[in-house]
């Protein structure tokens, strides 16, 4: 019985053996077949992630949403430069204390936090990208459900203070 055993355990081994040189043998034709796709263009599907943000003065901004604790921790972080237009609004689960910092962010940003109806509970006006450790972190301590980035300066310019509220109209979910 030991000796059928021994071959059945060979035979097994050869098969497997087999099974992996024929997966290494196309590995190479998968890792150079079709190239991956191109990223979507402006105002296709790939931009179902943003919402507008309108400021009190009437100032229209697209905002990329970050609502997963991945795209909330990248944020603006390595990115050359901000549009005049562009932002980032960071929606959480729930309203709370969310301290903000600039390690990694190469330009300056305003952080706006709001509470649950988009009322403006705090400005940091023109946060400068941090250097060196320790980054030195920004926000209330009031809790707040959102917090918008924009370019630095902005909020000035848009004289937004604490108390405006904003207009912010997220995707609706596909059907």
């Amino acid at each position: 019985m030991s000796r059928i055993a021994a071959r059945a355990r060979r035979i097994a081994g050869g098969a497997a053996f087999l099974a992996l040189v024929a997966a290494l043998a196309g590995a190479p034709a998968c890792a150079s077949g079709a190239p991956e796709p191109a990223p979507a263009p402006h105002g296709t599907q790939a931009d179902a992630r943003r919402a507008e943000v309108r400021f009190p003065s009437g100032r229209l901004f697209v905002a990329e949403i970050a609502d997963t604790p991945e795209r909330q921790t990248e944020g603006y972080m390595f990115r050359r430069e901000v549009g005049e237009s562009d932002a980032m609004i960071f929606v959480f689960p729930e309203s709370g204390v969310h301290p903000f910092w600039m390690k990694n962010t190469l330009v300056p940003l305003d952080m706006i936090w709001m509470d649950e109806d988009f009322g403006v509970l705090s400005i940091e006006a023109s946060a400068p990208p941090c250097k060196a450790d320790p980054c030195p972190g920004y926000g209330p301590l009031r809790k707040a459900r959102y917090v918008l980035e924009v370019r630095g300066g902005t909020a000035g310019k848009e004289r937004l203070k604490t108390g405006d509220r904003l207009r912010i109209s997220f995707p609706q979910p596909a059907r």
